[in-house]
């Protein structure tokens, strides 16, 4: 259901802005409560996430959230787990995912593959990922096999743990090694 701006009392949005908006300023906490109207969701519930990413308002989303979407279409036949493989918390280490997608009613497989090297972010924000790495990995695989399967629910729509590594430096060029 749509949240009307009318549902938010001062008393709400100064407990938002004072909580889960920290940071905003009165235009990018207009957005962030619009972008939780848009999507049906009451600030509070705290599915939608207010940050900011290089300065600016980037709303991120919960993985609930994105579950959510796709079974309130009712074509969604299922998750299936993660099928790992490669050396745990090594670049080698990657989730596959399958989502299942009632299509012209036949069920049909949205498959990724999250890997390590290109999801883990850089030591001191990596805390979670030492502590349950299938957890995390395998959110960052199921959050692109849902974005594949329901493209008009959750297309532009990020996870916290698909974006903790966007701040990560990128990696140093290697010098390739030219041939006369």
């Amino acid at each position: 259901r749509t949240i009307a701006a009318s549902e938010l009392s001062k008393s709400d949005i100064e407990l938002i802005r004072r909580t889960i908006a920290k940071d905003a300023n009165e235009e990018e906490l207009r957005l962030f409560i619009y972008d939780n109207q848009r999507r049906g969701v009451h600030p509070l519930d705290r599915l939608i996430h207010f940050t900011k990413r290089q300065g600016k308002y980037t709303p991120i989303t919960s993985i609930d959230f994105m579950r959510m979407r796709a079974h309130e279409t009712g074509l969604c036949a299922g998750i299936k787990d993660g099928v790992f493989s490669g050396v745990e918390k090594t670049p080698s280490f990657s989730c596959l995912i399958t989502v299942l997608r009632i299509v012209q009613g036949v069920p049909c497989e949205f498959s990724a593959t999250a890997r390590w090297a290109e999801y883990c972010p850089s030591p001191g924000q990596d805390f979670m990922w030492k502590k349950m790495p299938h957890v995390m990995l395998a959110k960052c695989a199921e959050a692109l096999a849902l974005r594949k399967a329901f493209p008009n629910e959750l297309s532009g729509l990020y996870t916290s743990d698909e974006m903790t590594q966007a701040e990560n430096p990128p990696p140093k060029a290697s010098k390739a090694k030219t041939v006369d």
